[in-house]
């Protein structure tokens, strides 16, 4: 049966769960089955979500022997239940985006970091990187959030964004553009935000396409990477207890890039858990453990001021078998989790 599986999915996320896009199949195919599997995205039927698809809003589920939802965010697992028992069905399985601390996971839900294995299938690696590079740290910021605010400052005041590719932009979505916040604005009493901000360090050629937008979020920034010794990964979520692995450290792994996290308590920790290596051997890493946030970015920025003096060439030569475990870890990483969550259908199947 495993091996003879048509899927319904019409946001096409079966190949999220290790099925093959020759898997994937219309509705009345799938419903002459005799297992009918559908996997679709949650809230689909909700004209407030992103994900909703009007054309499927009433589509009627009680056909298939198996519905598989599909969250490519960080919504609460509980959240997420709540929604699937509106739509009736009994028999389900659920993936997410993100972990949260005060949660443990349902036997029927899964945990796979969407966006840092998704451009993966389009992003193939690269091995060209030169030893010597004329600046120290890309910092490609997201959206405008707190951290990001900080980090940006930090790089100006210690000078060394002149040192470095930083961008700021305003193209994404989900961002404030508000005054500077009152824990940050305290430790920067002096100074006024630039935002948005491309650095004059960024030569136009290099950016990963000619119409920016928000999807180059899932583009690997090569000829910046080139160019640059080490990353400033300041990643989506800067406080509370959910842990997400998006895609900006996908690139990282991908790219086998040195990184100073700039992000959530116990983010190293938790990466740690699922196989991959840190920096704790050149880097103080202590900085993960500190539950207060703008504590925890001062300790790290001191990592980034660290690095700032070292020998850029002998570091990266030290921890090259970081760098490359991480890089076959990624892909996996990405394989047990297709085999895993595979496997969840197949067991759940009536």
């Amino acid at each position: 049966m495993a091996n003879n599986l048509k899927i319904y999915s019409p946001g096409y996320q079966a190949t999220e769960w290790g099925f093959d896009y020759s898997e994937i199949v219309d509705l009345s195919t799938t419903l002459a089955q005799p297992t009918r599997i559908a996997i679709l995205p949650v809230y689909y039927n909700d004209p407030k979500n992103f994900a909703y698809k009007p054309e499927f809003e009433n589509l009627d589920l009680t056909p298939f022997d198996l519905v598989v939802f599909h969250d490519i965010e960080f919504r609460r697992q509980t959240e997420l239940i709540e929604w699937i028992a509106t739509t009736g069905v009994s028999n389900w399985l659920l993936c997410v985006g993100g972990l949260y601390a005060d949660e443990t996971l349902d036997p029927r839900a899964v945990y796979r970091p969407t966006w840092s294995f998704t451009f993966l299938q389009w992003t193939p690696p690269r091995e060209d990187f030169p030893l010597e590079r004329p600046f120290l740290f890309d910092c490609l910021c997201g959206a405008r959030r707190e951290h990001r605010d900080y980090v940006m400052l930090a790089l100006e005041q210690s000078g060394l964004i002149h040192q470095s590719i930083a961008t700021y932009r305003e193209i994404f979505i989900g961002g404030t553009d508000g005054p500077l916040s009152r824990r940050v604005k305290k430790e920067f009493p002096e100074s006024t935000l630039t935002w948005p901000y491309v650095s004059p360090n960024l030569d136009p050629a290099w950016e990963v396409k000619e119409q920016l937008d928000n999807s180059i979020s899932g583009l690997a920034p090569w000829e910046i990477y080139n160019r640059c010794y080490y990353s400033i990964l300041v990643e989506t979520l800067y406080q509370g207890n959910c842990y997400l692995m998006a895609e900006k450290i996908g690139k990282c792994f991908l790219a086998r890039r040195l990184f100073v996290h700039f992000g959530t308590a116990h983010w190293l920790e938790k990466l740690r858990s699922f196989g991959f290596q840190t920096f704790a051997s050149v880097l103080d890493e202590t900085y993960d453990s500190i539950e207060d946030d703008v504590k925890r970015w001062q300790a790290a920025f001191e990592q980034v001021k660290w690095l700032s003096k070292q020998d850029p060439v002998a570091l990266l030569q030290k921890v090259k078998p970081i760098l490359d475990h991480n890089h076959a870890r990624l892909y996996a990483f990405r394989q047990e989790k297709f085999d895993q969550m595979r496997a969840m259908v197949v067991s759940h199947l009536k």
